[in-house]
C-alpha cells in the first residue's frame, strides 16, 4: 500500500503544490470515513451468505419435501374428487345428450328445413324469371334501347350545331381581343409599372442597407464573442484544468486507497473473529463430540444391531414358524373334517377365445381352478354396439341408417 501518488513521488512528480497539499489530508480523512463503512459492508455481505446458505438448506431439507409430498396429495384429491366426477357428469349429463339431440332430431330436422328451402327457392327462382326478368328483358330490348338510339342521335346533331356556332360566334373574337389588345396592354403595364420600379428600390435602397446592417451584426457578434472568452472561458477553463480536475482525481484516489486498505483491515479483523471462534467455540465442540457423541452414537448403533439380530430376527422367525404351524394345523382339521378335494374336469375350450381371457387361465392355473369349487363360465355375450341392417333396405338407406348406442 504506497502512500504516494502513482503518477509520481512527492513534489517532484509533475503535480502542482495545490495536488500535493491536498493529497495526504484528504487521504487521512477518507481512510477513516470509509474504514467503518467497509467493516460494515464485509459484515453485511458476510451474514447474507451465511443466511442465503441456510435458506437453501431449510428449503431443500426441511421445506421441499413435505410441500411436494403435500401438492402431489392435493393434485391426487383434485383429480380424483373434482377432475374426473366433473368430466364423468359433463360426458354423460351434456355431451352425449347433446350428441343424441344432434345426431337424432337437430340434424334429421335441419335436412328436411334444407330439403324444403331448397325446393322453395327453385320454385320462386322459376316465378322470378318468367314473371319478372324476361319480361323486363324483352322491355329493354325491343322498346328502350331502340327509343335511347333515336334520342342519342338527336341530341349529337343538337351539339354539333352548338359547338360550330359556338366556335365561330365566340371563341374567334374572343381569341383576337386577347392577342390584339390584352397581351400587350398587360405585358407593358407590368413592366414598365411593378418590375422597374421594384429593381430600382432593390438594387439602390435595401441591398445597400441590408449590407450595412450585416457588416454591424458581424463586428458586434465579433466583440461579444471576444469579451465572452476574455472575462467568462478563460477563467472558467484556468478554474477547471488547474483546481476542479485535481482536487477530484485526488479525492477520487483517496476513496479507493481508503477502500483497499479498509479491506486488507475487514479481511484482519474477519481472520482474528475466525480464530476466535474456532478457538473458542468449534474446537470444544469437536472435542466433546470426538470423545463424548461420537462413542454413544456408536454405542446406540451397535445395541440396535444387536436388537436386531439378537431380538427381532428370532421373534420374527418365531412368528412366522407360528404362523405356518397355524396353517397347517388349520389344512389338517380341514382335510379331516370335510375330506379331501376331488378332482374336476376343466370346461371345454370355446373356438376364437383366447385361453384366460374369459374363462380359467393355462396350465399354471390347472391346480387353482380344480380347487376352486365354481360352476363353468357363461358364454361370452355378442356385442351389441351395432344394428344389424335390413336386408329389404337399398344399400343407399342402409348407409344412411344411424347406429344404435344402446
Amino acid at each position: 500500500m504506497a502512500m504516494e501518488h502513482p503518477r509520481g513521488s512527492g513534489a517532484g512528480g509533475g503535480d502542482g503544490c495545490l495536488t500535493v497539499a491536498v493529497r495526504m489530508p484528504v487521504r487521512i480523512v477518507a481512510f477513516a470515513v470509509v474504514l467503518p463503512l467497509r467493516l460494515l459492508w464485509d459484515a453485511v455481505a458476510t451474514a447474507g451468505r451465511g443466511a442465503g446458505a441456510g435458506l437453501r438448506w431449510t428449503w431443500r431439507r426441511l421445506l421441499f419435501p413435505p410441500l411436494r409430498v403435500l401438492g402431489v396429495a392435493l393434485a391426487w384429491l383434485w383429480r380424483t374428487l373434482v377432475v374426473i366426477p366433473v368430466v364423468f357428469l359433463a360426458r354423460y349429463l351434456v355431451a352425449v345428450p347433446l350428441v343424441a339431440l344432434w345426431r337424432y332430431v337437430l340434424a334429421p330436422v335441419g335436412r328436411g328445413i334444407g330439403w324444403a328451402l331448397r325446393q322453395s327457392g327453385r320454385g320462386c327462382g322459376w316465378l322470378f324469371a318468367h314473371l319478372v326478368v324476361l319480361p323486363l328483358a324483352a322491355l329493354w330490348r325491343y322498346v328502350l334501347l331502340p327509343v335511347g338510339r333515336g334520342i342519342r342521335a338527336a341530341l349529337a346533331g343538337l351539339g354539333n350545331g352548338a359547338s360550330w356556332l359556338g366556335h365561330y360566334l365566340l371563341v374567334v373574337p374572343a381569341r383576337l381581343l386577347w392577342h390584339s389588345l390584352l397581351v400587350p396592354v398587360t405585358v407593358f403595364l407590368v413592366r414598365y409599372v411593378v418590375a422597374v420600379p421594384l429593381v430600382a428600390l432593390w438594387r439602390y435602397v435595401l441591398a445597400p442597407a441590408g449590407r450595412g446592417i450585416v457588416w454591424t451584426l458581424r463586428q458586434t457578434g465579433r466583440g461579444l464573442a471576444w469579451l465572452l472568452a476574455t472575462l467568462v472561458v478563460l477563467p472558467l477553463s484556468f478554474t477547471w484544468r488547474r483546481i476542479v480536475v485535481p482536487v477530484t482525481r485526488e479525492i477520487g484516489t483517496a476513496l479507493g486507497f481508503a477502500w483497499r486498505a479498509a479491506g486488507y483491515v475487514s479481511r484482519a479483523v474477519g481472520r482474528g473473529l475466525k480464530w476466535l471462534v474456532r478457538v473458542t467455540v468449534v474446537v470444544p465442540a469437536a472435542w466433546v463430540w470426538r470423545w463424548t457423541g461420537a462413542p454413544a452414537v456408536r454405542a446406540l448403533r451397535a445395541a440396535g444391531r444387536w436388537y436386531g439380530r439378537a431380538v427381532h430376527a428370532p421373534l420374527k422367525e418365531a412368528v412366522a414358524e407360528a404362523r405356518r404351524t397355524l396353517r397347517q394345523l388349520r389344512a389338517e382339521t380341514r382335510r379331516a373334517l370335510f375330506g379331501a378335494p376331488t378332482s374336476k374336469q376343466l370346461p371345454p375350450r370355446r373356438p376364437g377365445v383366447e385361453p384366460g381371457a374369459f374363462g380359467p387361465a393355462p396350465e399354471q392355473d390347472t391346480a387353482d381352478a380344480l380347487l376352486a369349487d365354481a360352476p363353468a363360465p357363461t358364454p361370452f355375450p355378442a356385442p351389441r354396439h351395432r344394428r344389424p341392417q335390413n336386408p329389404d333396405l337399398s344399400p343407399d338407406l342402409a348407409k344412411r341408417q344411424p347406429p344404435s348406442h344402446r
